[in-house]
């Protein structure tokens, strides 16, 4: 069993104000055979990548390789070289930003762990809203993406730090699968199918390490994402109930309603009026006023 790093706090008092700076998230997709460098890092670069692979060589080291469905952090002061699969294309999420406050003590833990993480459906989802906010340009100048590229790193470091209480394989395949596809009608059986298990069996296991089922996972992220799309764009309620894999906006309405005791107009009214419906009442099935 791998055995856990020591804690951040207890390496540097001051490792946890590290921060990431003008921030840059995008997909990016690199024809097959391409390679990018030789470079010298200047900034922290998290690649997560969703197709094909890559192999990169830090220094004068031997060359690693990150497949899909995994991430790598590459970290300032190093050569790098990174080379693209042949036989494939390559597509990737580039979030990158020059670090502030990395302390010597944390510069040492960044360099000491693995590179290379497979991705957890939390790090797909951070990098996600990190490119969604630079492409809808809903960046507060910058800051929300700044704030997303810090936490994307923060949820790296924290998961190599937790490794031993991490989250089963097929819960995180399952969770992952159900990210990508909030927007599609999915079944049971094909969160399990993602994850290569029984649908009781992947119950079992929500039941027991996250207190609920995948089904009830699947609808609380697409309400979710329904009263994200519903406070921060101007899409039609029907559209954003399309978007948020609802069938009808009938069942969205009655969705929104149980989990924020707001139909999707008031939520959305309350959210641009400036009161504070909109998030609170989102944590909380009553009305929030």
């Amino acid at each position: 069993m791998a055995t856990p790093h020591p804690s951040v706090s207890r390496i540097d008092l001051e490792a946890r104000r590290l921060r990431l700076v003008d921030c840059v998230a995008r997909t990016v997709e690199h024809e097959p055979g391409t390679t990018v460098g030789p470079r010298t890092q200047t900034e922290i670069q998290m690649l997560l990548i969703h197709a094909g692979a890559m192999f990169v060589t830090v220094d004068d080291r031997e060359p690693y390789v990150v497949p899909a469905g995994q991430m790598c952090i590459l970290l300032p002061g190093h050569a790098d070289v990174v080379a693209f699969a042949d036989d494939a294309l390559t597509r990737q999420t580039l979030v990158r930003g020059t670090p502030v406050d990395l302390t010597d003590g944390m510069r040492e833990w960044l360099e000491s762990v693995r590179p290379t993480r497979r991705l957890s459906a939390a790090l797909t989802y951070i990098s996600r809203e990190a490119v969604a906010s630079e492409q809808t340009r809903l960046t507060a100048h910058g800051a929300l993406v700044d704030a997303l590229a810090t936490a994307l790193l923060w949820r790296f470091v924290a998961e190599f730090e937790n490794f031993p209480a991490a989250l089963p394989e097929p819960i995180e395949a399952a969770r992952l699968f159900i990210h990508d596809n909030l927007g599609r009608p999915i079944t049971l059986a094909d969160i399990a199918g993602s994850a290569h298990v029984t649908g009781p069996y992947l119950i079992r296991l929500f039941r027991e390490h996250m207190g609920t089922t995948p089904t009830k996972y699947l609808w609380d992220r697409r309400v979710t994402l329904g009263v994200e799309l519903l406070t921060s764009s101007g899409l039609p309620v029907t559209r954003v109930a399309e978007r948020a894999g609802f069938a009808s906006s009938f069942h969205f309405a009655r969705k929104i309603k149980q989990a924020t005791g707001q139909t999707p107009t008031q939520l959305r009214t309350s959210a641009w009026s400036g009161r504070h419906g909109a998030s609170d009442a989102a944590r909380s099935p009553t009305r929030a006023e």
